[in-house]
């Protein structure tokens, strides 16, 4: 019988796509999946730092997976990702039973580690300074999208953020290594690729220049992708406002690949409190960035990222913050009480908002938000939107499940059948939500080839 991993995943898609490389790279050294911790030979927790909460679950998980290793002492428990770069001494002190810690850069050094480990040896992948671009055997989790990394770690600074002790400073792949996964992606008949990056429109900042002279950046690299095929569906995230120009509005307007959704973090809608949080831009160049993709794309979904609450945030601000909302009507948002993170320039500020007004706050800008998102989605009852058929809805096998281009969630009748995974349907909206849409299939745009397993692509 091949022996048995178990991998648990916290946090953003780079982490989604990270436990992919994980589970190729197990399978590639004679490792199968299994869907439950108490099965397996090898157990990877795969973490997030971003907030406080998902530290408190690591500790929760290892508490009952330590018993598992008391049982079974070959059982090899691994802890991955940014809370293994940034609380490696800590994880040790606590549960010493860890035998692996992996840092985001030192991923492609699992197999090796995993290796040491059964043999007792030292078993530890946490050079913040290592190259994270090698190439890695990747087990997809879906046939029809995927996830391509193109740049690693951050180099910006700002004072709230825990990435950069994380991630380290930015390395983008080299372009012919991107293509060549993406070539690979559209010939094996997947639909959608979504380009990751800490900060992914920095892409090519430190590539220098092609031999015919021309610039490599996140425009050209869009570009070249769109030549591989314009039918394909391209999404990114996440961009940093600091990186938006002409050059790259109009390229993302002009292609037909790039979907109209841009997710676009803002963290506070007031400039005191962007410079204290050190984001290098201000309210006004945030606004015309977004409503320069909207004057080019009229039908773009705009989403965010907010905090409230930080350090030294007054009432003013935070009404400036719901003012902006309100202005530009975003179509989705991701909205968080801030949490101190240490290595953190503000981790030795006051963390003055009591936590009763930065909950306070939270719920009142996740009330606006709802509000705008279901308005918003109110007036587009009537609409016809190409969907991307994803499988089954959840809670209905007589209906599917959906997205339109602007990455809203549309449920329809619908069987598997009558349009496979991967197919293109046009969907008539009836019900709006605050999620998205109910509505009818009006017409098939292209049906999907019969289903593939499966695969365990190797980049190469």
């Amino acid at each position: 019988m091949k022996p048995r991993y178990f991998i648990q995943t916290y946090g953003c898609q780079m982490n989604v796509h990270d436990s992919e490389r994980m589970a190729g790279m197990l399978e590639n050294i004679g490792y199968t999946a299994t869907d439950a911790p108490e099965g397996a030979d090898v157990i990877l927790l795969n973490t997030c730092a971003v907030r406080e909460r998902p530290e408190h679950k690591l500790y929760s998980e290892l508490g009952e997976i330590r018993l598992l290793k008391a049982k079974n002492p070959s059982l090899v428990i691994g802890v991955a990702g940014c809370m293994a770069q940034r609380e490696a001494q800590t994880i040790r002190r606590r549960v010493p039973e860890v035998d692996i810690l992996l840092g985001p850069r030192s991923l492609h050094h699992l197999s090796t580690l995993v290796q040491r480990a059964q043999r007792g040896e030292d078993s530890d992948g946490l050079d913040l300074e290592c190259d994270p671009t090698p190439a890695t055997p990747v087990r997809r989790t879906s046939t029809i999208s995927a996830y391509v990394d193109i740049i690693f770690g951050c180099n910006f600074n700002c004072t709230y953020c825990a990435v950069p002790s994380a991630r380290g400073p930015e390395v983008s792949r080299r372009p012919s290594e991107v293509l060549d996964e993406i070539r690979q992606l559209n010939e094996l008949g997947y639909r959608e690729i979504t380009l990751l990056g800490q900060t992914v429109n920095a892409y090519g900042h430190d590539l220098g220049r092609l031999d015919d002279g021309k610039r490599i950046d996140f425009a050209w690299l869009l570009t070249a992708i769109n030549e591989i095929n314009p039918s394909l569906r391209i999404r990114f995230t996440s961009p940093h406002p600091m990186y938006f120009n002409p050059k790259l509005v109009d390229t993302i307007a002009s292609l037909p690949s790039v979907c109209e959704h841009l997710h676009l973090p803002l963290q506070s809608g007031d400039d005191n409190c962007l410079r204290r949080m050190k984001r290098t831009y201000t309210v006004d160049k945030f606004r015309r960035v977004v409503n320069d993709i909207r004057a080019k794309l009229p039908d773009v979904a705009v989403t965010t990222d907010t905090i409230t609450g930080f350090c030294g945030e007054t009432e003013e601000e935070f009404e400036n913050t719901l003012k902006l909302y309100r202005e530009l009507e975003f179509d989705q948002a991701y909205m968080f009480a801030y949490s101190p993170r240490h290595s953190t320039e503000a981790f030795n500020w006051p963390d003055d908002v009591p936590v009763a007004i930065k909950k306070e706050r939270l719920a009142r800008l996740i009330e606006l938000q709802n509000t705008i998102s279901r308005d918003k989605n109110r007036r587009q009852i009537g609409k016809h939107f190409e969907v991307l058929v994803e499988g089954k809805s959840d809670k209905d096998d007589l209906k599917l499940a959906g997205r339109t281009r602007t990455n809203k969630l549309v449920l329809f009748p619908g069987l598997t059948t009558d349009y496979p995974v991967g197919s293109l349907v046009e969907v008539r909206a009836d019900e709006a939500f605050m999620w998205g849409f109910r509505g009818e299939i009006t017409r098939s745009l292209e049906t999907a080839p019969a289903s593939r397993v499966l695969l365990e692509l190797q980049m190469a």
